[in-house]
């Protein structure tokens, strides 16, 4: 019993002393408001999220606070009420969320009046809205750079038209869709449908859109929808075939940061659609333990949810209340106000989301997106504004800017081939084709899906239609009659060499005669005398012998080969001059009547094109034709009547014109520039890329040109012209080897003479020293001496026969063949009398025993 009191005391100091630390905790602990929307998966996500972060900040910093939320179910009245409520009765110091700009800048709006910090959860927020509400901050990254990568990804594949469908909310219509614009247009891509979908979106109004959508080309669709309306998208796309072969379906983070919270049922609709996902760090340790205790937090309250990891919402959640909680501590728990402001933008540390820095009442953008397949949340790569396409995060691998690069993509309908981006026509869909007849181009683009003809590339006609890359020769051309070409004859035949060939073979002539004359002249007195008559014989000399043989014998053998070398190429000259110019005479050439528009509008002549063109427009406004002096026709012959008067064509139809009647009518004139010949399309087709990058293929490797060629071919003229075949003067350079030749041989007779010169005195000096000489070896060596004599004679007769036959210009008469028998005959005669030492010879030699029956 006396124990009693003293244990009485104990247990009320204890509760006086626990009374007093409660009070003191409460007394420094801080208020913090959330106010999210528990219907969806973000907001769960962000409530779990938030009540972990409180816990955190309690057992890291040591210090307390209280989190107020209020579930505003995705109405921005209810927030609105839910803002007031915290502010005025829970006395917070700073509120965080919505997730909705309609929810936002209700609640920016009270808490601005309040002067308490509003972090807002919201991706996208308007440019002016921190003018507005200063006590606005948007503490989720920027979502606007994430266009960037999408515009990547569809450049990437040469896609150039998409068709865009987004939720029908104040926010994507505010921001989005405006940075998704832009970047698609900085890509080159064009915006072919925008289709609004409402957030209630009944299924028969969905169906109805997406039946236009098939029935449209455009077959890349880019989906900007919440996760409950991308889904029911997805399903009824797949109940439609459009998740088939063909089809490339584009979505962006609204719905892939919350994939994977999707059920099985639902994500067997979605098959390979390609995903643009927030980027955050998995592999921390922070991060690692969060982890672990979220999906025991979240299913424990949501044990309904198909799968309870945390995304990028959660941890967006978390980080808010941490630098609401920092920057509350650091202000000394003063309440709102804007020294708090201050302190929230001011925060840096690295949170769970990546690094937490606020720029222009903003935090700052994430610059790292996932790209993945949404059928497994697989990772194809990453996408960063710096480094583009890459395999890895790291930035250890190469990276670059188009998505090719990465690992291979399933498309719908698991095809491993890129589609198009464009329907193909099919049986059921057939591609209509026009071909111009004359019919009015505006009426006539209404009937067909594109025109392929003889249709010109005019500006006017882009406010209906739009045009390929020309697949012609752009210009238009002046066609004429053609009159035999008149030129002076006077001097025609110096045609046939030019100025370089007659100089050279003038100088290489009197070269070799010079050669000739100076062996010669010491054998010969006819080559001696004055100085002038010595030029004239060596002119004389020089170019006699291009035509006939000299009546001079030649004496020295060196001579002799200069001579028959350059009888040769003179030979050869003549011939090749005689033929070219015999070409000339006989070739008809022909020329232009008119050779410029000057003097079609001088003369005031009549000038045609072609029906339906626009010519006619152009030769008044632009040439400064007459309108009277302009006419139109239908077919080639009718301009064939009219051309024999005068006539004005567009390039390629002046080709094949031309090519039928290449007798008659010429191209004359300059070209002037207009667009061409192209294939035409509906505005916003999607053939029109395609088809130009096909044109090119065909340009560059020169299929192109072959077509062209083989359809003028169809038009040859039924006799072959040679008008355009001018026969050239022939230059030296055809000819260089043999006056070479010629000049070398001639240079070498020339160098000859002077050392038998030499060799001549030496043995003369020889001779000289040889004193006695038996009168036997006299007569044997003056013996020896008339037979070389006769020798020589010999010779120099068959050296004269054989140029006689080479020229050709020597007449053989029967008297001079019997002479030259003569002299044979003689000279047979002459060696036997020796051979016999008698002076009697008969017919066969040496009296009777010379009788060729009796010869060995």
């Amino acid at each position: 019993m006396d124990t009693l009191p003293l244990l009485l005391f104990f247990l009320s100091s204890i509760l006086l002393i626990s009374q007093k630390v409660v009070a003191n905790k409460i007394t420094n602990a801080g208020a913090v408001g959330a106010i999210v929307d528990q219907s969806c998966r973000n907001g769960k996500e962000a409530k779990v999220a938030m009540e972990i972060a409180i816990k955190d900040v309690y057992h890291k910093l040591n210090h307390s606070f209280y989190l107020h939320m209020i579930n505003s179910e995705r109405s921005p009245i209810q927030s609105a009420f839910a803002a007031k409520d915290l502010i005025n009765k829970q006395k917070v110091q700073a509120i965080i969320g919505p997730q909705t700009w309609e929810e936002a800048q209700l609640v920016a709006d009270i808490g601005n009046r309040a002067h308490v910090p509003v972090l807002s959860l919201v991706d996208a927020t308007p440019p002016w809205a921190a003018d507005r509400w200063p006590f606005l901050v948007q503490a989720a990254p920027n979502s606007f750079i994430q266009m960037k990568a999408i515009a990547a990804i569809i450049e990437s594949w040469e896609w150039h038209r998409v068709t865009v469908i987004y939720e029908d909310t104040e926010s994507s219509t505010a921001g989005i869709i405006l940075h998704l614009y832009d970047a698609l247009r900085n890509s080159g891509v064009e915006i072919a449908n925008l289709l609004p979908l409402p957030p209630y979106v009944s299924s028969s109004s969905m169906t109805e859109e997406l039946e236009r959508i098939k029935r449209g080309q455009c077959r890349v669709i880019l989906v900007h929808l919440s996760l409950p309306l991308s889904t029911k998208l997805f399903e009824r796309a797949k109940e439609m075939e459009m998740m088939q072969k063909d089809y490339v379906w584009i979505a962006t983070e609204t719905f892939t940061n919350l994939v994977h919270s999707v059920n099985a049922s639902s994500i067997s609709s979605m098959q390979q659609i390609v995903g643009v996902k927030s980027y955050f760090p998995k592999k921390e340790p922070d991060f690692q333990y969060f982890f672990n205790r979220f999906r025991k937090r979240f299913f424990s309250e949501f044990p309904d949810e198909y799968n309870h990891e945390p995304g990028i919402y959660a941890l967006q959640a978390y980080d808010a209340v941490w630098t609401v909680c920092q920057a509350i501590i650091e202000s000394n728990y003063q309440e709102g106000g804007q020294k708090l402001l201050h302190k929230i933008l001011g925060s840096k540390f690295q949170g769970l989301n990546g690094k937490i820095e606020f720029i222009d009442h903003k935090l700052a953008p994430m610059r790292t997106f996932q790209i993945i397949n949404v059928v497994g949340n697989r990772t194809l790569g990453y996408w960063s504004d710096a480094f583009k396409f890459s395999k890895r995060v790291d930035g250890k691998v190469a990276n670059s800017s188009s998505m090719k690069s990465l690992v291979a993509k399933l498309w719908p309908g698991f095809s491993l081939t890129t589609p198009r981006g464009w329907a193909i026509p099919t049986e059921a869909h057939p591609l209509r084709i026009g071909v111009p007849n004359g019919s009015i181009f505006e009426e006539f683009l209404t009937r067909f899906d594109a025109v392929v003809g003889d249709v010109t590339i005019v500006s006017k006609r882009f406010e209906y239609a739009e045009f390929t890359q020309p697949y012609t020769q752009a210009g238009m051309v002046m066609v004429v009659p053609v009159r035999k070409l008149t030129t002076n004859k006077a001097l025609l035949f110096m045609k046939p060499f030019t100025k370089g060939m007659w100089v050279l073979t003038g100088v290489i002539t009197i070269y070799n005669g010079f050669v000739i004359w100076l062996i010669e002249r010491k054998h010969s007195s006819e080559l001696r005398g004055s100085a002038l008559n010595q030029i004239g014989i060596l002119i004389w000399l020089s170019f006699s012998t291009l035509f006939s043989l000299h009546g001079e014998k030649l004496h020295s053998n060196l001579s002799r080969m200069a001579m028959v070398v350059w009888l040769f190429v003179a030979l050869v000259i003549t011939q090749t001059y005689t033929a070219n110019l015999s070409s000339i005479l006989t070739i008809q050439k022909l020329e232009p009547t008119v050779t410029n528009i000057e003097t079609l509008q001088n003369s005031n002549s009549m000038v045609g094109y072609c029906n339906g063109s626009f010519l006619a427009t152009y030769l008044v406004n632009v040439v400064n034709f007459k309108r009277n002096n302009i006419k139109n026709y239908s077919s080639a012959n009718e301009f064939a009547q009219a051309l024999r008067t005068r006539e004005i064509l567009e390039v390629p139809l002046a080709k094949l014109f031309v090519a039928k009647y290449c007798k008659e009518f010429i191209v004359a004139g300059p070209t002037f520039k207009v667009g061409g010949f192209g294939f035409v399309f509906p505005r916003g087709s999607e053939l029109i890329p395609d088809i130009n990058k096909s044109l090119l293929n065909l340009s560059e490797t020169g299929e192109l040109r072959k077509l062209e060629n083989k359809m003028l071919e169809r038009e040859k003229c039924e006799e072959e012209d040679s008008d355009d075949q001018e026969t050239s003067s022939i230059s030296y350079t055809s000819y260089w080897v043999l006056f070479l030749l010629t000049g070398a041989t001639s240079t070498v007779a020339l160098m000859k003479p002077e050392v038998e010169a030499e060799e001549e005195e030496t043995q003369i000096e020889e001779d000289m020293d040889i004193r006695t000489m038996s009168h036997e070896e006299e007569d044997e060596e003056e013996e020896a001496d008339t037979t070389t004599k006769l020798e020589d004679s010999f010779s120099e007769i068959t050296w004269k026969l054989m140029f006689a036959v080479i020229k050709r210009q020597v007449s053989r008469k029967v008297s001079d063949v019997e002479n030259s028998n003569s002299i044979l005959d003689w000279y047979i005669h002459w060696k036997l009398g020796r051979k016999c030492n008698s002076t009697t010879i008969d017919a066969y030699g040496c009296g009777e025993s010379s009788d060729p029956t009796n010869w060995d």
